[in-house]
């Protein structure tokens, strides 16, 4: 049995762990306002959590853009088990989750410029100019399928 387990979000319990990870990760540790991190787009996305055993330990969303492109957003691990892969696995299965369903789908992410090597790693590319979201310097990357 695999240490980490990959679940798609299918409960009002669930998304309200989520909800906790994120407030923990972007609200405390990176002082960015509740107000802009629950910006009224949760219920059009759809909600993936990582679990260590019985605890939720990474969460990120999914929105779609059009028939065949999903924006990756709010990627969240807690602190704990930043250094594990678990990030790389989060991203690896959303991937594999909306290539199943289509094999032509597009993903692509805002990611914040700290961060951009751990995207590139996973076969994400950057384009365009750099911009402030959230008052983080960001760049958009899309997925090389």
């Amino acid at each position: 049995m695999s240490l980490y387990k990959f679940k798609s979000i299918d409960s009002s319990g669930e998304i309200n762990v989520s909800f906790k990870i994120r407030k923990k990760v972007f609200c405390e540790e990176q002082s960015i306002s509740e107000k802009i991190e629950f910006d009224n787009l949760d219920h059009l996305c759809e909600h993936f959590l990582i679990y260590k055993k019985d605890e939720a330990i990474a969460t990120a969303r999914v929105r779609k853009k059009s028939d065949q492109l999903f924006k990756i957003e709010r990627v969240a691990v807690l602190v704990k088990y930043r250094k594990l892969k678990v990030g790389s696995l989060l991203i690896n299965q959303i991937i594999n989750h909306y290539i199943k369903i289509n094999k032509k789908s597009s993903i692509m992410l805002h990611s914040q410029v700290e961060v951009q090597e751990f995207y590139k790693s996973l076969k994400f590319i950057p384009y365009g100019d750099r911009f402030l979201e959230d008052g983080i310097l960001h760049i958009a990357m899309r997925h090389l399928n």
